[in-house]
Order: structure tokens, then C-alpha cells, then sequence
């Protein structure tokens, strides 16, 4: 297009879409008299600025790829084949191209990419050769922060398509906001950037499109740079890097630079500054503009003249901006800004103030000589401040260096002022050193005694203060680890104080509650709080070495064993967890005999009974736990008809509960449900006393969701998703109150995860599969936060399962094997790393299992098969080990079930010889045989659930069925 000619249409098509739609016709017949195709033309900007998507952002004007927009493509793309690869659904569109989710169709390998090809219909020549383009960038780009190229081709109708790594993750803002990355680590992770930018730079490409969305970050905390669409080769012989006029002002209005928005020719610098505002945006919260409406014009025009505040000062502005996912607009102020960044407004304002103002707006400068020279130049500020060197955006003057040189150097600094007037007053002090020293020692006894007091303080009255308040556990661990500072250094003065060693062993108790308490507000950090209690527990030991005969210090230690059996148990070491809950048990039962009418040794035991029958139902002894927590229960029913306090009653209440999920694994129904609302009913009253109290409205949640589990199984529908809807309702409000705690986190993924199985079961498909993601929200970022958590790890494989699950039953099979996958491979290395432990085999079982049933819909079945006899072999290890859990009894009849049926599939095919397919119905007809004696078990006790009766309704006949066809063969 003529230049000239595009200038005109731009201006006309500019001033047309200002009006309204129904006076534009009338302008459009006086503006283009003479010109119909001029008319047509911007009739065609009109209609695709009304249908564009995202692909690129802003005005069409300013893209110019709104000029071949076509109509939406209408027909389905699941199933659609393009090369080795099959669709599966779109996952972005834009002016000129469409991005879908696919994998690997040729069974080569399980591999889920992303396809970009041009939208139908939209063969024009400039289009396709952008798009070639950028195939061709990014077969040049190798970088492990470059989302990689992994194939490419051509559509049966012409139009090339490339095929890239698929990128599960975040736009790196939205990641920096929902994981609360610091400044620093926010710093941190915009270097790796850079590193991708300067990579491309170095390979004379120009990315012109650099923004929050275009990079996104992983699980792991890898950001990946996306979209070269409209990048550009600086090579001056390069062909591919010809743009044209209109094509030259494609950008994304709001990080555009001032030479992209006037049109001018493009450099790095472009992309250095496109840098400074995504640095601008994640370190402020705030885009570097005031506009007062999303005009491309207005953000253009303040692209070029106005001046941005200096990040230090944004912070402080309070503003609506647009949203993260899910979201239109937030509210930004100086405290939610702060509050995404792990800092506070006055902390934050200082952190920016100074270097980072002035590497920001370098960055941003208009001009782009006064830029950095490179991105690599504006990477390597960014170090030079982390490590507190100085940076050349600032001026280097004597005492910016000097003060640089201090706070590196703090403690050289200091000692070096401590000699020089040391040896100024040597003389005067060697006079006066016998009569200071006097004074000294009374005055370091004081203080040191004033701390201890402080610290004891801080520890056990302002903590336990605030133990409860929604919201606190951040304020909790700063102070109880201020507390802990205190004591730590005082005991290194006072080894031989046993009273001081008793307070820091209470100390690092403490803040091992902080960091993991699974029954509590806590941070999630379960390695902290392994490593925390395990020195109060060596402390504790030592002291009881010293001093056998202390009642107090027995009772500290086997506090200690209980705090630490709690942590492995979360972890699924279940076997060493009983080991310690066992030795505290042994512990208190001595100690609530020497002094019976100690209520708090009652109490104590109490809750030992408890830990010890939760780990006993893990291993498989049912009759042993089951007598454990019915002890518990007595003993505070007990304790509660004579107490008044708030934790005596809901500690009756958990017993209930606990009675109740043995009496479920064992199969009685009557007795197990009767438990279970015996337990809501006291939360429910006492919550009706005080509905604010975070402790009853936790256990609540918690108790609801196993009521409506048991429900479930015994097939009340209804009654259960009424009380798993209450329960979920409450997890999120509980969620909400404190996005810190790691307990209402894992509370409100289980509260989910049982009401998205109800509605499973209702085969509400959609609402299910919505509730199961959510899950997998929560889960990988608990598991993020903390990697060794086996628990947490166990939740993803979880999740994972349960997405496969619905996806099963509502037919999408890729889908549904591509995620059970993810959870066979989680669950191989949680059962790997622990094969002694029943959960870990159990759930591994259950995806053999579960993937078996997909490959036989798949017509895959000589997987099938293999896959079920693993299932079968690990069922049969944990019957035989547990042979009183009703669970894995069932699990096992499903199991020969199951692969019964395999085999009688296998042998009606006629794939195998007469011989083979005698041998495949006698096995088969051997393990319908067993299902039905072990369903037939569980009825007699009780113990059958619905499902497994409609199962043994149908065993009869499979067994009919392999007799005669046993019969036949052996007549011929």
C-alpha cells in the first residue's frame, strides 16, 4: 500500500470509529465518495477492530493486521491432524494467527506442544511472510529462556504453521504477584529475561513486543520468552527483516517505545526501553502513565511526552488497573502493592528509592542514545546493585561510592571506628578499668535477665495472643524468631543454665509450629520445622540425661516426639512416625499414672491415643487404632464434663471424628455416620456460641468434608452435597482470612477435591472438572513453595488424578491419559522414595489402574493388560498386609475385576490361539471367581459399598459366561 494512501485510511479509520456504529455509514458515504475500494477497506479495519482478539494488543490502526481479519473459523479443531501432530483446543487467537493446544498423534512419543498457523482464510502474502518469519527466528533461537521451536510445516491449503514447546505458567507479572516474590527475587527473575532479550539481540533479532504476557514463568521459576510475531532480523542483507509501512507500527501500545509509537526505525533500544516498563510494572505495580482511558492514542501520546513518576513515588499512588486472570480491574494501593512484593509501603519506598529509580527511568529514557546501550548493560546494573556495588545510572560521586563501600563492608567498617577510638582513649581506660569492670558486669546482668524476660515475653504471651486471629502467621514467625534470636545468643553465654536451655528448647518448638503445624496456622515449610523441632528434641534429651527424675522435662520431651511424629506423618513416613508417637505415649501414660488428677497430662495422653491411632489406620492395624481413639475419646469426654475452656470441648468433638473415620475404613456404616454428626453437632454449637472462632470453623470443614465423603459412599447423594458445599464454603472463607497459612490452604484443596468427586458422581462434568483444577492451583503451589513436602507432592499427583478422572467419564481421552500420566509419574517416585509405607502403593495402584482403563478405550491392549497386573500385584501386597482394611480388600476384588474383564476381551478376540484363549477365560473366570468371595466377605460385615454391590451383581454372570466358553474349547 502507498504510503500516503495508508496515512489516509488511518486517519479516516481513526476518526470513524470514534463515532457511533450507526452514524459511521453516513460518514463513511461522504468520506470515500469516488473510493469504493477505499470505503471497503476501512469497512474491513472496522470489522476486525470489533472482532480482534489478543494475539497482538492495542488499536488496529496502530498493527495494521486488522486489515485481513477473517470470520472466525467455525468448525470444530478436536481430532483436526496437521502433520504428526493432532488438535486438541484453541488456546489464543489475534489479528492475524491462532495458537492451539496439540500432541503427538503418531504415537512416536507423549509430547503436548503449541501450533500457530495463519487464521482461514487469511492467505495474504505480507501476512505469510511474517509468519514465516517468524518460524524462521525462532528456528535460530536457542536459549533456555526462549520458548524453543520443535517443528513446522504447511497446511493442506497452503498456510505454514510452526510448532513450539507448550508453556505451562504464569505472565511473569501475575506469577511475581501470586507467589509474593520480594524485590530482590522479582529483580532476579527480570536478569533471566534480559538474558533471553540480549540472546536474541545478540542473533540480531528484535523482539518489539516485550510485555508481561509474552513471558511467562513455570513452576520451577523459569521465565520463558514467547511471540517473535512481529520481531524483526536487524541484519541489513537480511530478506526475512523487510517490513512494510504498515506492518512497522505493530506493538503493544502500553510497552511500546517512542520510536515505535511515531513509526521510526526500530534498534535494540526499543527493546531496552520496553524492558524498563515491564521492570517499572513488577517492581511498582503500576504502569509508568497516567491516562485517563485505554485510547492507543492517549498511551501513545503519554508515551512521548509525558514524564513517568519515579517508581519509589508510583508506589505511594492509589489507582484502578487492569486485572490478572480472572479479574477486569484491581485496586492498587500502597499497602496491596506492598503486600504482593513480602514488604510494607515505607519498606518498599526505600528498597526503590535511589538505584532502582534511576536504572528504571535510564531504561525508559525518551531519547534512546541516553538509554542503556544494551540489555545486557541494564542486566549488569541490576547486579551491580544486589550486590550493593555502585551503578553507572547514577552519578559517581565520592559519597554515593563511600556509602556504597560502608554497607558492604559494615562490620570491617565498624571495627576499624572501634580501634581508632579504642586507641584514643587507651590511656584514660587503663585509669578507670578496675572500677568499670565492676560496674560492667552488674550492668550485663541486668540486661541479660531484661532480655530473657523480653524474649519470654514476646514468646509465650504476645504469640499466644495472636495464635488464633485470622491473618497473624506472618506476624507469628517474625515474632517468635526475634524471640529465638534472643535466647539462641544467651544460651551460647549460659550452657550450664537448664531453666534458659528449657526456654530455647520451647523456642525452637515454637517456631516449628510456625513453620509446619499441620493442625494449626502455619507457613507450609516443612523442612524448617523438621529441622526446628529435631534441636528442641536433642535439647530435651540432653536435659533429661542431666536430670531423669524431672516430670517437666519428661513431659517437654515427649511434647517433642509428638511435634515431630506430626511432621513425619505429613510427610507419609508413617512407620517413624509411630515409632515417636509410640515413645510419648509410653512417656505420658507413666506420667497422667503418677498424678491422675492432672488434667493437663490427661489431656496429653489423650492426644498421643489419637496420633497413635491416626498412623496405625496408615499401617493397616484398624482394630489397633480403633481402640486407640475410642481411649482419646473417653478420656476428654471426660475431661470436658468438668472443664469450661473452649479446646476441652472441641477436642471432643475431633475424637468423635476420628472414632468415625476408623469406624469408615473398617465398613460400618450405622455406627460411622452416627460419629460423624455427633462431631458436627458440637462444632456447630459451638460455633453458634462464637461463629468468629477459627479453630471450631477449621475443624468444622474438616469434619463435613468426611461426612459428606462417608455419605457419598454409602450413596446419599443429596445429604452429601449439601454438607460438602457448607464445608467448602467455610475452607474458603477460612482461606481468604489468611492467604499465608499452608493448613487452610491444604483444608480448602480438600474441601474441594471431595465436593468436585460428589458432583462427579452427579456427572456434572464441567463443575466438577472446574472444582479438580482448583485443587491443582493450590496444590502445585503449596508443592512449589516447599519441594521436599511429600504431602504436598502427593496432592498434585492427587489433583492430577482426579482431572484425568472427570475427563475420563466425559470421553476426552487424550486428555484424560495425558493427565493421569503426570500422576503415574509423581506417584513412581513418591512410592520409589518410600515402598515400605502402604499410601504411596495404594496410589500407585490406583493409576495403573486407572491408566490401564484408558488404554483399553484406546484400543491399546497389551498396555491395558500390563498395567493392570501391576495394579493387581501391589492390591494384593497391602490385603496381605492389611487384611482387616476393608479398603484395600475392596480395592483388591475391583482389581481382579477389572482385569478379569481385560482378559475376557483379550480372549474374544481371536488374536490368540485355541490354547491361548482357554488359558485367558480360565484366568479370567479364577479372578471374577475371588472378586466375588471378597465382596461377598465384605457384605457379610458390612463393609460393601454401593458401587462394589452393583459389581457383585454382575460377577455371576462373568463367571457363567467363562464356564461355557471354557466348555466349548475343551470339546473340541
Amino acid at each position: 500500500m502507498h504510503p500516503e494512501r495508508w496515512q489516509r485510511l488511518e486517519s479516516l479509520f481513526q476518526e470513524a470509529i470514534e463515532r457511533k456504529p450507526d452514524e459511521r455509514r453516513d460518514f463513511l458515504s461522504q468520506a470515500c465518495a469516488g473510493d469504493p475500494s477505499l470505503r471497503a477497506e476501512i469497512e474491513q479495519l472496522i470489522a476486525g477492530y470489533e472482532k480482534a482478539g489478543t494475539f497482538i494488543e492495542g488499536s488496529p490502526a496502530l498493527t495494521g493486521a486488522t486489515l485481513l481479519v477473517p470470520e472466525p473459523e467455525e468448525e470444530a479443531v478436536a481430532g483436526r491432524r496437521l502433520g504428526a501432530y493432532e488438535l486438541i483446543r484453541e488456546i489464543g487467537r489475534g489479528g492475524m494467527g491462532v495458537v492451539y493446544l496439540a500432541a503427538r498423534a503418531d504415537e512416536e512419543f507423549l509430547k503436548r506442544v503449541a501450533i500457530k498457523l495463519v487464521l482461514a482464510d487469511f492467505d495474504h502474502e505480507s501476512i505469510n511472510r511474517r509468519f514465516r518469519n517468524e518460524r524462521q527466528i525462532l528456528a535460530s533461537l536457542d536459549h533456555p529462556n526462549i520458548a524453543r521451536l520443535l517443528d513446522g510445516g504447511t497446511t493442506e491449503g497452503g498456510s505454514p504453521f510452526f510448532v513450539m514447546e507448550y508453556i505451562e505458567g504464569q505472565p511473569i507479572k501475575d506469577y511475581c504477584d501470586s507467589q509474593r516474590l520480594s524485590t530482590v527475587e522479582r529483580l532476579k527473575l527480570f536478569r533471566a529475561v534480559c538474558s533471553a532479550v540480549h540472546y536474541a539481540h545478540q542473533n540480531l533479532i528484535v523482539h518489539r513486543d516485550i510485555k508481561p504476557g509474552n513471558i511467562l514463568v513455570t513452576v520451577d521459576r523459569t521465565p520463558k520468552l514467547l511471540d517473535f510475531g512481529i520481531a524483526k532480523l536487524i541484519s541489513p542483507d537480511a530478506q526475512l527483516g523487510e517490513i512494510t509501512e504498515a506492518t512497522s507500527r505493530v506493538m503493544t501500545p502500553d510497552y511500546a517505545s517512542p520510536e515505535q509509537a511515531r513509526g521510526e526505525h526500530i534498534t535494540t533500544a526499543s527493546d531496552v526501553y520496553s524492558l524498563g516498563v515491564l521492570l517499572y510494572e513488577l517492581l511498582t505495580g503500576h504502569r509508568p502513565y497516567r491516562v485517563t482511558s485505554r485510547s492507543p492514542l492517549e498511551i501513545i501520546q503519554a508515551i512521548c511526552e509525558q514524564e513517568p513518576d519515579k517508581p519509589s513515588t508510583a508506589i505511594a499512588r492509589t489507582q484502578t488497573a487492569p486485572g490478572g486472570e480472572g479479574q477486569t480491574t484491581i485496586t492498587l494501593t500502597p499497602e496491596t502493592v506492598s503486600r504482593a512484593r513480602n514488604s510494607e509501603p515505607g519498606k518498599l519506598r526505600r528498597q526503590l528509592m535511589g538505584d532502582l529509580d534511576n536504572i528504571v527511568l535510564k531504561a525508559m529514557r525518551k531519547e534512546a542514545p541516553r538509554r542503556y546501550a544494551s540489555v545486557e548493560q541494564l542486566s549488569e546494573d541490576i547486579r551491580r546493585h544486589l550486590e550493593g556495588l555502585p551503578v553507572t545510572a547514577r552519578k559517581d560521586t565520592l559519597s554515593y561510592r563511600a556509602g556504597k563501600f560502608v554497607r558492604r563492608h559494615k562490620a570491617a567498617v565498624a571495627a576499624a571506628i572501634v580501634v581508632f577510638i579504642a586507641l584514643l582513649a587507651a590511656t584514660g581506660v587503663t585509669l578507670r578499668q578496675a572500677r568499670v569492670a565492676l560496674v560492667e558486669r552488674d550492668k550485663a546482668e541486668r540486661r541479660f535477665n531484661q532480655v530473657r524476660k523480653l524474649a519470654n515475653a514476646v514468646m509465650f504471651k504476645y504469640h499466644d495472643g495472636i495464635q488464633e486471629l485470622p491473618g497473624s502467621t506472618p506476624v507469628r514467625e517474625m515474632l517468635v524468631k526475634d524471640a529465638l534470636e534472643y535466647l539462641d545468643g544467651l544460651a551460647q553465654e549460659a550452657t550450664g543454665d537448664a531453666s534458659l536451655q528449657r526456654e530455647l528448647a520451647t523456642a525452637y518448638e515454637k517456631v516449628g509450629d510456625v513453620q509446619g503445624d499441620p493442625y494449626s496456622a502455619s507457613l507450609g515449610d516443612t523442612t524448617g520445622a523438621l529441622a526446628s523441632h529435631r534441636k528442641s528434641l536433642a535439647i530435651r534429651e540432653a536435659l533429661l540425661a542431666a536430670d531423669p527424675s524431672s516430670a517437666g522435662v519428661r513431659g517437654d520431651l515427649a511434647s517433642s516426639y509428638l511435634k515431630l511424629g506430626d511432621i513425619l506423618w505429613l510427610g507419609g513416613d508413617w512407620n517413624s512416625a509411630l515409632d515417636v508417637y509410640l515413645k510419648a505415649r509410653d512417656i505420658n501414660e507413666a506420667l497422667a499414672a503418677a498424678d491422675p488428677s492432672n488434667s493437663r497430662l490427661r489431656s496429653d495422653l489423650a492426644l498421643n491415643y489419637v496420633t497413635v491411632g491416626d498412623t496405625l489406620i496408615e499401617t493397616g492395624d484398624l482394630p489397633g487404632a480403633l481402640v486407640n481413639q475410642r481411649k482419646a475419646l473417653a478420656i476428654r469426654e471426660e475431661l470436658a464434663a468438668s472443664a469450661s475452656e473452649l479446646k476441652a470441648k472441641i477436642n471432643v468433638g475431633v475424637s468423635h471424628t476420628k472414632v468415625a473415620d476408623t469406624l469408615t475404613r473398617i465398613g460400618q456404616k450405622e455406627e460411622c455416620l452416627m460419629e460423624y454428626e455427633k462431631s458436627v453437632g458440637t462444632f456447630e454449637a459451638l460455633l453458634a456460641v462464637d461463629p468468629s472462632s477459627v479453630p471450631v470453623r477449621r475443624y468444622l470443614v474438616n469434619t463435613a468434608q468426611r461426612l459428606g465423603e462417608a455419605l457419598l459412599k454409602y450413596g446419599e447423594m443429596d445429604r452429601a452435597l449439601v454438607v460438602l458445599r457448607k464445608g467448602a464454603a467455610i475452607a474458603e472463607s477460612l482461606a481468604a482470612a489468611d492467604p499465608a497459612d499452608a493448613v487452610a490452604r491444604r483444608n480448602l484443596n480438600g474441601a474441594y477435591s471431595s465436593l468436585a468427586h460428589a458432583l462427579l458422581k452427579k456427572r456434572d462434568y464441567p463443575q466438577s472438572l472446574a472444582m479438580y483444577r482448583k485443587t491443582l492451583e493450590i496444590a502445585l503451589a503449596t508443592s512449589a513453595a516447599d519441594p521436599s513436602n511429600a504431602q504436598a507432592r502427593r496432592d498434585v499427583m492427587v489433583a492430577y488424578n482426579q482431572i484425568g478422572s472427570v475427563l475420563d467419564e466425559s470421553n476426552n481421552l487424550p486428555e484424560a491419559e495425558q493427565s493421569y500420566r503426570k500422576a503415574l509419574a509423581i506417584g513412581e517416585a513418591l512410592s520409589a522414595a518410600d515402598h515400605t509405607t502402604a499410601q504411596p502403593r495404594n496410589d500407585l495402584a490406583d493409576l495403573y489402574q486407572e491408566l490401564g482403563r484408558i488404554s483399553a478405550k484406546r484400543d491399546a491392549s497389551e498396555t491395558a493388560l500390563e498395567l493392570h497386573r501391576k495394579a493387581l500385584a501391589l492390591r494384593e501386597s497391602l490385603a496381605s498386609e492389611s487384611p482387616a482394611n476393608a479398603d484395600f480388600s475392596g480395592a483388591l476384588a475391583d482389581s481382579c475385576l477389572d482385569l478379569g474383564k481385560m482378559l475376557t476381551m483379550a480372549a474374544s478376540s481371536n488374536r490368540s490361539p485355541p490354547g491361548g484363549q482357554l488359558r485367558l477365560w480360565t484366568e479370567a473366570r479364577a479372578l471374577f471367581q475371588r472378586s466375588q468371595d471378597i465382596y461377598l466377605k465384605l457384605k457379610d460385615s458390612g463393609a460393601l459399598t454401593k458401587d462394589q454391590a452393583s459389581n457383585l451383581g454382575e460377577l455371576a454372570n462373568e463367571v457363567a459366561r467363562c464356564d461355557a466358553a471354557m466348555s466349548r474349547f475343551r470339546a473340541r
